[in-house]
């Protein structure tokens, strides 16, 4: 029993690692890499604008602008920065950009 829980274990963060990261060709971008990595191994992103919680209700705006007042933190690393969008083979890949680094990777099929 414990065998098939620590199988089971190994295979998610396995799979929660190969979401902070991309292959590009032969090299890979993970995050913490520059954005200079990201521009030179996939040019100038065709769309670049600033990261938005646009989505959350004004409710959840509220409470993210009251927590963030009162503990002196800022919203999480995907409300912020700039967003990069690169479109390559068939899917769209978005980067998060935080402080000239990469932040969040996200990489769907069209």
């Amino acid at each position: 029993m414990r065998r098939y829980f620590f199988l089971t274990l190994l295979v998610v963060s396995f799979s929660a690692h190969a979401l902070q990261s991309l292959r590009v060709g032969s090299q890979v971008l993970a995050v913490g890499d520059s954005g200079a990595r990201v521009k030179a191994l996939l040019g100038e992103p065709s769309v670049r604008a600033k990261a938005s919680s646009s989505s959350k209700s004004k409710n959840d705006k509220a409470k993210a602008k009251s927590s963030s007042n009162s503990k002196g933190k800022s919203a999480s690393a995907k409300d912020k920065g700039e967003k990069w969008q690169y479109q390559r083979e068939g899917r769209i890949t978005t980067f998060t950009m935080v402080g000239g680094k990469v932040a969040h990777i996200e990489d769907v099929a069209r």
